[in-house]
């Protein structure tokens, strides 16, 4: 090798090496800046801040911090409080941590006020949570930032941001978002739309209707808007989906949800009418929609109940169930004599949800029914009633009928603490049928008091019974400890 060869060789290997070392310098400097950031330190913090708020691995850098360090960096952007420092927290908004995001996004809201268009650029970022927590930051300037939320709205990649703050702003969007539903473009249109069903505000119900017949897709969105509104000028359009088997079952079935809540006779009886529908979806959101109307669905639904069909029958009972109303017990205490045993299960069970102790006596008659799983959502329910219940089902325990008895003592057993006082009244009975049965329901039981007075009786039980209760105070006695 010659002497020029030699020298160039010496050249690159000296350029090279100083492009290594300063990398690794830099490197070094670097990591002392992140350290500096995540310190303890204020003046430190907001230095480094100063330094890293641009660089273009900041999220890699901190990210290799615990938590605790991470969110004092997030702070240490807060106090630097500039534009850059708001594009700083946006990317530290990419962390996995829930935690992490919720601390970043309250000092994005903090700067705000000041810094509002880097955040209406992060509306259209490729990470989800940076979009998110933009929108969340955005929606607390209210009012002021709206029209600029709505020109971002028209932006196919920060429309969805967008939308999400603007329903966080609530219905003073209204009347400056309802323009855009009479844009050319039906991908915003249809935006418009879902997004005025999120606002729920009535004064939306005009535009909407004129766009219901658009097309299947803007009528499907319109639908659910209208339905989320649930306002009764927008009655005739819910009950038409709610009628119409081509439209969209979801779309029908929030239909049905509205109309619940519209409550009126029209929409009730539309709402029974649908428990017969083909789609299941449908049938469904109409027993929910039908016990939110509450009192004003009982007589309809009483009517139901003599329908020829057992599955609707079976429906309104369950409807009747969901109400939680005094009234509805007599129509459920008709259905638990209903000919199909599916229809007096449902009854049963919605007896109890009702909540009303004036179901107890006919859900006690119900434990002797010739289908078993009429007697056990009998008993469940009877369990559900709680206190009011004990002494009706501690007089159940010494009758004639063994299969009610040992629902009774069941329901008892799963009432915990509430029945312990009237099963151990029930051991001293004369009647041994009921000792036999209150002991069974007190080794059912989980009720820690269960296990203090099995043990205490233990020893006194006929060596006939006694096997009844040994594994139960193994295990009650152990769950204890």
């Amino acid at each position: 090798m010659n002497r020029a060869a030699a020298l160039r060789w010496a050249i690159w290997i000296l350029i090279i090496g100083g492009i290594i070392g300063w990398t690794i310098w830099r490197n070094v400097q670097t990591q002392k800046t992140v350290d500096d950031l995540v310190s303890k330190d204020p003046a430190r913090q907001v230095a480094a801040a100063k330094v890293l708020a641009t660089h273009d691995s900041l999220y890699d850098l901190v990210q290799q911090r615990p938590i605790a360090a991470r969110m004092r960096a997030a702070d240490a952007f807060e106090q630097l409080g500039t534009e850059e420092a708001v594009k700083a927290l946006l990317a530290l908004q990419k962390d996995p941590e829930i935690k992490m995001r919720e601390h970043v996004t309250q000092k994005l809201i903090a700067l705000a006020p000041k810094y509002p268009q880097p955040l209406l650029d992060a509306l259209k970022d490729a990470d989800s949570n940076v979009r998110a927590g933009a929108a969340k930051a955005l929606a607390t300037l209210g009012e002021s930032i709206v029209p600029k939320l709505v020109e971002a709205l028209k932006d196919s990649g920060s429309r969805a941001a967008a939308s999400d703050a603007l329903a966080r702003i609530g219905k003073v969007c209204t009347p400056q978002v309802l323009p855009l539903i009479e844009d050319k473009d039906e991908a915003l249109r249809i935006a418009v739309a879902e997004l005025l069903g999120k606002l729920g505000d009535p004064r939306a119900v005009p535009a909407l209707l004129k766009h219901q017949d658009d097309s299947p897709a803007m009528r499907r969105t319109v639908i659910g808007a209208l339905a989320a509104i649930a306002h009764p000028s927008a009655e005739d359009a819910l009950l038409r989906a709610l009628n119409n088997p081509e439209d969209d079952g979801d779309a029908r079935a929030q239909a049905a949800v509205a109309l619940g809540k519209i409550a009126s006779a029209r929409a009730v009886a539309t709402l029974v009418r649908a428990l017969s529908d083909e789609d299941l979806i449908v049938r469904s959101a109409a027993v929910g929609a039908l016990a939110r109307a509450g009192r004003a669905a009982i007589p309809a639904l009483t009517q139901a109940l003599r329908s020829s069909d057992p599955e609707v029958r079976r429906l309104a009972a369950e409807a009747l169930g969901g109400m939680n109303d005094p009234a509805a017990v007599a129509p459920l205490a008709v259905a638990l004599k209903d000919p199909d045993y599916r229809v007096r299960r449902t009854a049963a069970t919605s007896l109890g949800q009702t909540g009303q102790t004036s179901a107890i006596p006919h859900l006690l008659d119900a434990l002797a029914d010739p289908d078993g799983g009429v007697g056990e959502a009998a008993a469940n329910s009877l369990a559900n009633l709680g206190a009011a219940a004990v002494q009706p089902l501690i007089a159940r325990l010494g009758g004639n009928n063994p299969t009610v008895a040992y629902l009774a003592a069941r329901a008892l057993s799963a009432m915990g603490d509430v029945s312990i006082t009237a099963l151990q009244g029930a051991l001293n009975s004369p009647n041994a049928t009921a000792r036999h049965w209150a002991l069974i329901a007190l080794a059912g039981s989980s009720s820690p008091k269960a296990a203090e007075l099995l043990q205490q009786i233990q020893q006194r039980i006929p060596e006939s019974e006694r096997w009844i209760i040994d594994e139960a105070v193994m295990r009650l006695g152990s769950s204890e400890s």
